[in-house]
């Protein structure tokens, strides 16, 4: 798993949270830039900038922290897991190397171990199908606590800037190029970590 699987997953909701919260918190359009037919011909004076989530995800504190936590509590999991299969492979070669070897006092005794081996290695099946869901929960509350974190600073943030659209973006996303002064990435990184450490020291 990539050490920002966690983060790059809320993306898509940062891009749609923020266009949501600034366009009820942004200045809105003026009726003098919608023609005779009631369409919309652009705002020349639209204050228009954008974010690269990727980059505000690897520098946000509190990002980084639930991703490091997320993947070693992964990680621990991951080692019960191999260590369960590896004791169950181990028992599964004793019981072959016994069968050909004729180590059991009966056809009902090997048949029993067999069944054992089975179930046992159903449990192990269900163990892991127990911790996939459990991860997959638990990144969506990750997901959540990320995304409102960052929604929420940008409204507040928003109130000062008047910014009318924000877009997101990541490596290679939508915004090709933009002029100095559209990339607000850094001043918002910038903003959520003062808020964070603010936070963490109450």
């Amino acid at each position: 798993m990539k050490s920002y699987s966690i983060a790059l997953n809320v993306v898509l909701l940062i891009a749609v949270g923020v266009l949501y919260i600034l366009h009820f918190t942004g200045n809105s359009c003026t009726s003098a830039n919608v023609g005779e037919s009631g369409n919309n011909v652009g705002n020349v004076d639209a204050k228009i900038v954008y974010i690269n989530t990727d980059t505000l995800l690897r520098n946000y504190t509190l990002s980084v922290e639930l991703n490091e936590a997320f993947l070693k509590k992964q990680e621990e999991r991951n080692t019960e897991l191999n260590i369960k299969a590896k004791d169950l492979d181990r028992q599964a070669r004793e019981f072959q190397r016994k069968l050909e070897n004729n180590g059991f006092i009966s056809a009902e005794r090997a048949e029993a171990a067999r069944q054992d081996l089975l179930e046992k290695n159903q449990k192990l099946q269900q163990l892991q199908q127990e911790m996939t869901e459990k991860m997959m929960k638990e990144q969506s509350e990750l997901n959540k606590k990320l995304f409102e974190s960052i929604t929420n600073f940008l409204t507040e943030y928003n109130k000062e800037k008047g910014y009318e659209i924000v877009l997101s973006t990541v490596v290679a996303g939508n915004v090709l190029y933009a002029a100095d002064g559209f990339d607000i990435t850094q001043d918002v990184v910038k903003g959520l970590n003062e808020q964070y450490k603010r936070k963490k020291a109450e």
